[in-house]
């Protein structure tokens, strides 16, 4: 579209944690939620007590078009992409920087938009509800965001789904991007016990969205990293 080879793209993936040969290969590299809990509330993203995900599945889609096509067609407008980043980090042992990966793409986002990370409304975090994960994640967002790291709201998208996968990304998106559309965050439903290792402003109730742009972010397990900007209209 920016190229000006396209005018609309229909976009999306589908992804599954469940199928027993993905639950095995999901389960050889990265860490599962185990225990007798209720499967409802065992994902707690950046929560203290926090155990590793949960597995899950689904799908989205997304049109994207320039704004002279959507308004020609008469579409609905949700909101405007106007940054994103991409950076993949990879340790002198193998192992990944998964923070700086995600610090890294979360910069170049804000960078490519023209803005200020104090003009970011909230964050759609990664959220897998990992020990490690979750506070690479806390460290990459308070590099961004400096003092402003422990105030800017952070969502997770995965404490109400699971780890949809390849999915998982674009489902995020259309939660935030209908957050803004309905003018409440959805909230982090088990999160209860704060970790010093992750202090940030985990939204915990559908209170009313005031800056009406975010930064919605994934990391894989080997380092490679995402995030998008997208303001309102």
């Amino acid at each position: 579209i920016a190229r000006g080879h396209a005018d609309l793209i229909l976009t999306g993936a589908t992804g599954t944690r469940v199928h027993q040969m993905r639950s095995v290969h999901t389960v050889m590299q990265e860490k599962v939620a185990q225990g007798d809990e209720s499967q409802a509330s065992i994902s707690r993203p950046f929560d203290k007590n926090r155990a590793g995900m949960l597995l899950g599945e689904g799908a989205g889609s997304l049109i994207l078009e320039s704004l002279e096509h959507a308004e020609k067609r008469g579409a609905k407008i949700y909101g405007e992409i106007v940054g994103h980043g991409i950076s993949a980090v990879i340790n002198r042992d193998g192992s990944a920087g998964r923070s700086l990966a995600l610090s890294n793409s979360m910069n170049q986002a804000i960078s490519e938009a023209g803005m200020d990370a104090s003009e970011v409304g909230h964050v759609n975090s990664h959220g897998l509800s990992s020990v490690e994960v979750d506070k690479e994640e806390s460290d990459a967002i308070h590099r961004v965001f400096g003092d402003r790291g422990s105030k800017v709201p952070v969502v997770a998208t995965k404490s109400n789904f699971g780890n949809l996968g390849a999915a998982s990304g674009t489902v995020e998106l259309i939660s935030s991007v209908l957050a803004l559309e309905n003018g409440k965050y959805f909230p982090n439903p088990h999160y209860q016990t704060p970790d010093s290792d992750c202090d940030l402003a985990v939204v915990t109730e559908a209170s009313d969205i005031e800056t009406h742009s975010f930064l919605c972010s994934n990391v894989t397990p080997q380092g490679q990293a995402a995030s998008i900007l997208v303001r309102g209209i």
